[in-house]
């Protein structure tokens, strides 16, 4: 009896292996196949005769067609551009394997891929076709004249305030008045300090087109015109924005690609 017990432990280990072997067999041919120009035929074949001897089942597959799909956007991606050649291997990869758009991009991926191939575009002096289908209706009027670029949903705004307060005075000491008693201001040594401080107003809805950033938080709904900007800076989830005028404020917006945003925009100014 513990022989057999041995037995089908080392058989199911042997099985284990040749299955976690067989799963990464399979993204690194696939991985090859999207970013090289082997024949997609070829490569079925080859990834069928992994899946027959690693009992890899069509869920697994759809699983693993994902992960290479995604190392192939950052393989494409490492130099910045996406050629028209590496775009039109992914979706060549796509159509083959009959994966849809919405499961490609469960991880954001084929997103950079919109982004990185409109930016091609505006860096190539053209300007950009949509590349994204909106499900539903959008809070904005856009002008006829220009072009919805891209949609990001849960965007955090926030403007950013200046708050003045004295130190180096009394040093947080209440004093009271007395009728009839005046204090000379020379009393006094503290100075006015100004903070900047970040105010949350809104999340929402932002739109980039062709000559606008418009956002709608409910109760907060406007665009900004590219000509209005005097500064643009681009942070890792977000985007900062200093509009024209004595009393604009410094707005945020978070929860975007800031580095897509930022040169959309600043090359967008260039044509």
């Amino acid at each position: 009896m513990g022989t057999q017990q041995v037995f089908f432990s080392s058989k199911h280990k042997e099985c284990e292996a040749k299955f976690e072997k067989g799963k990464t067999d399979y993204t690194s041919i696939l991985l090859n196949s999207i970013t090289t120009t082997e024949d997609f035929n070829l490569t079925k074949e080859k990834l069928n005769k992994i899946s027959s001897e690693a009992y890899l089942i069509k869920g697994v597959q759809d699983k693993l067609s994902l992960i290479s799909n995604n190392r192939a956007v950052e393989t494409f991606l490492e130099d910045g551009v996406l050629s028209r050649e590496e775009e039109s291997r992914l979706v060549e990869f796509q159509q083959n394997f009959g994966l849809s758009q919405d499961v490609l991009n469960k991880h954001g991926a084929m997103t950079k891929v919109s982004m990185a191939a409109i930016l091609r575009e505006i860096t190539e002096g053209k300007i950009p076709e949509s590349r994204i289908e909106v499900k539903g209706t959008l809070p904005f009027l856009f002008q006829k004249s220009e072009t919805l670029l891209m949609v990001f949903t849960n965007v955090e705004f926030y403007e950013q305030n200046t708050r003045t307060e004295f130190v180096g005075g009394s040093q947080g000491l209440s004093i009271k008045v007395a009728k009839g008693v005046y204090y000379r201001t020379s009393a006094f040594k503290g100075k006015p300090v100004k903070h900047a401080e970040m105010k949350f107003i809104s999340s929402g809805i932002l739109a980039l087109t062709t000559k606008h950033i418009y956002f709608n938080g409910g109760t907060k709904s406007f665009k900004i015109p590219f000509t209005k900007m005097v500064s643009l800076e681009p942070y890792e989830d977000g985007v900062g924005v200093q509009k024209d005028g004595v009393s604009s404020k410094p707005q945020i917006f978070k929860n975007i690609d800031g580095w897509f945003i930022f040169n959309a925009i600043s090359n967008l100014n260039q044509l």
